[in-house]
């Protein structure tokens, strides 16, 4: 992992930030020892930056690695009042939320295997084909053009499997949950996206540079005008063992 690119992506807003782990809820790969967490998000909020992640990783080995989208005043301070992070809107310690949109390639309705439902009752909810990582690539691109007419920083990353599409802009970062519910309603008319992502309801999302477990990807940003060619199998996201 490329720890001193995350800390970088990190960088902004300030605050504080908490991570997340996912053990092996998917892949089914974990050290044994530690099978009690595999279904459960190990949240890691005693790291200053993405760089003190790293005795973490190696310790549990886990196949995702994000991180929460809000940030906070001071994490010392949360966990002596034992901030409950999946309802921190209402408390004096959260800042704002970061604005992002999560486009995975198994929720297009593929003219050759179906919708999410389809697929999902042959057992295959997570499995794409090129037809559909195209249409959610060509998705991404479309909606990333169509945010640029709102706002200025955003940044469009290959999250291993789909597409996220980040926004930085401080009115974005300040938006209420409420306007959150009304952009991802609106914008899930036309494209590919959860909206639980979006609408703020949840607040975790892949970390740029870590490795995707369940596909053997790094999750890397990419340039604008990258994305209408990208293949899943590019040099930037295939690991060097």
């Amino acid at each position: 992992m490329d720890f001193r690119a995350a800390a970088k992506w990190m960088s902004h807003p300030e605050g504080e930030r908490v991570y997340a782990l996912i053990l092996g809820r998917h892949s089914g790969i974990y050290p044994r020892r530690f099978r009690h967490l595999k279904n459960v998000p190990l949240i890691v909020d005693d790291a200053r930056d993405a760089k003190d992640l790293r005795p973490y990783l190696v310790k549990y080995l886990p196949e995702g690695v994000y991180y929460d989208r809000n940030v906070y005043r001071s994490l010392d301070a949360a966990r002596k009042t034992g901030l409950d992070y999946t309802r921190a809107w209402r408390s004096p310690l959260f800042l704002g939320q970061e604005l992002a949109f999560d486009l995975d390639p198994e929720n297009v309705d593929c003219p050759i295997h179906g919708d999410i439902e389809a697929k999902m009752r042959r057992h295959q909810g997570l499995s794409f084909c090129d037809w559909e990582f195209e249409e959610v690539r060509r998705q991404a691109v479309a909606l990333y053009d169509e945010l640029s007419e709102q706002w200025t920083r955003l940044a469009v990353v290959y999250s291993g499997r789909g597409f996220h599409v980040h926004v930085f802009d401080d009115d974005a970062f300040r938006l209420t949950r409420k306007e959150r519910g009304r952009i991802a309603a609106r914008f899930a008319r036309r494209y590919a996206i959860d909206e639980w992502v979006t609408s703020g309801e949840m607040r975790l999302i892949r970390l740029p540079y870590s490795l995707h477990g369940m596909v053997s990807r790094i999750v890397v940003p990419l340039p604008r005008g990258d994305v209408p060619k990208f293949r899943y199998d590019d040099q930037r996201t295939v690991p060097r063992f």
